[in-house]
């Protein structure tokens, strides 16, 4: 079968990254981008799952915006969640660090935060059945809420990577393949990885040669390997096709693609300073989506239909399994 590929949008408000983490109030006007990013993405009949938060449904005009994308053919909606800008706020201007992870939020807050976003996807006529967590933080907690209603896939872990900020996730030891918890959920991770493989080894050559910044330069330099991210936005995103045809060789089971909604916007992140910019994260864009439409081995799933093939998959063995 051909392998699922998916293009997701961490659907949010714009800010100055550098100044921490604001309670409020927001600006969502790279919102008013998507439907031309949309455009872009149906040129190459991709898939697309925008995870939405709670900044972007109380503001009416991007809410119908995103009502709007809802109605497109191979369109999902998918729930994301900013913990310090959605109710309940705290009573300080800007949060720690520490808490801007729901994962480290006390239980009650947590589920308050989560409840207050869903409930705001409802006030849509929205249902969202697929999460990423801000700052990719997730829970035992948080996947036990998603489950209670009817989630299907957690995408908020990104593979061998791990942050020094303050109470940060680790998934430096995570791969890029998705793992099916015990409730059923499956965690499906971005498509992180290296230029070649195996990937266990580079991931531990690289943080070797990481001491040793010419070393790190040497490898890329001369293609033996270096780490690489299918994201349109991040300098990672450049080496796209070569770390494409690892995960393929590796015969993982999907193709993660990924960006801020913000990027979108001259001088919403720190990605996309000026229009220019953004013009070439649009331009790598239409060059790896079309390359993907073209390759047989691959065809579009939003990230709901991934979790569903996974499902099908694993009931598929289970039967095929000998009794006794």
């Amino acid at each position: 079968m051909p392998t699922p590929f998916v293009v997701t949008v961490d659907t949010e408000e714009e800010w100055d990254w550098a100044s921490g983490y604001p309670t409020g109030p927001t600006r969502t006007t790279n919102i008013s981008r998507l439907p031309a990013f949309q455009d872009a993405c149906e040129k190459h009949a991709a898939a697309v799952t925008y995870f939405v938060n709670h900044a972007v449904l109380a503001d009416d005009a991007s809410a119908e915006i995103i009502c709007a994308l809802a109605a497109r053919p191979r369109v999902e909606i998918g729930m994301h969640v900013h913990p310090w800008n959605t109710p309940p706020l705290q009573a300080a201007e800007r949060v720690p660090v520490r808490d801007s992870f729901i994962h480290n939020l006390p239980p009650e807050l947590a589920l308050a935060k989560l409840n207050a976003v869903y409930d705001a996807f409802a006030a849509r006529g929205l249902k969202p059945i697929t999460f990423r967590g801000g700052r990719y933080s997730t829970s035992a907690l948080v996947q036990q809420w998603l489950r209670e209603r009817g989630f299907v896939a957690d995408a908020s872990i990104l593979p061998y990577t791990s942050w020094t900020d303050d109470g940060a996730p680790n998934y430096a030891h995570r791969a890029p393949e998705p793992v099916r918890t015990a409730s059923g959920l499956w965690e499906l991770p971005l498509s992180l990885g290296f230029t070649r493989g195996p990937f266990g080894f580079w991931k531990r050559a690289l943080s070797v040669a990481s001491v040793v910044p010419k070393l790190v330069g040497a490898l890329s330099k001369f293609g033996v390997a270096e780490r690489a991210w299918l994201n349109f936005e991040n300098p990672l995103g450049e080496r796209m096709p070569h770390l494409i045809r690892a995960l393929l060789k590796r015969n993982v089971p999907y193709l993660c693609f990924t960006l801020h909604s913000s990027s979108l916007l001259p001088g919403g992140s720190p990605y996309a300073p000026n229009e220019a910019a953004v013009s070439a994260m649009f331009a790598r864009l239409n060059n790896v989506l079309a390359r993907c439409a073209a390759d047989s081995a691959l065809e579009p799933a939003t990230v709901a239909e991934i979790a569903s093939r996974l499902e099908s998959q694993q009931n598929a063995r289970h039967r095929d399994q000998p009794a006794g």
